[in-house]
């Protein structure tokens, strides 16, 4: 893909959350931060989206539990197409690394929702700079 967006140097993220509210308060944060956001309300929405831009989200950040297609089944799907793709699960629940399937994909880090205003902006570094 011979895209001039691909070579910028801001960094590119795919937001993921059925409601609507928490991606475009998630989008707002990491704008401020010198990101550009792309939000996606759904599993399969995001997978379009992805689909189309692949390869220039530089990470993807995605809530578990959506109707249609969950995010460990959204991060074995972009995993599928871009394997290094770095991936973050927001949950509103406790969940760790060692969540079933989620050895075929690449996910980098496990986020509480509750954290993620705080926590988000320097695990995205941290995995952005690991490269």
């Amino acid at each position: 893909m011979s895209d001039e967006r691909c070579s910028q140097v801001i960094k590119e993220i795919l937001f993921v959350d059925d409601e609507e509210s928490l991606a475009l308060l998630g989008a707002d944060l990491l704008g401020d931060f010198g990101y550009r956001v792309t939000c996606a309300f759904d599993g399969e929405e995001a997978l379009t989206l992805f689909r189309q831009k692949e390869p220039c989200f530089d990470i993807v950040i995605t809530d578990v539990t959506m109707p249609k297609m969950n995010g460990l089944e959204l991060a074995q799907e972009i995993f599928c197409i871009s394997p290094d793709t770095p991936i973050i699960l927001c949950s509103g629940h406790m969940l760790t690394m060692q969540e079933e399937g989620m050895e075929k994909t690449n996910i980098r880090a496990v986020q509480a929702k509750t954290t993620v205003c705080e926590c988000l902006p320097r695990v995205i570094e941290e995995i952005l700079s690991a490269g």
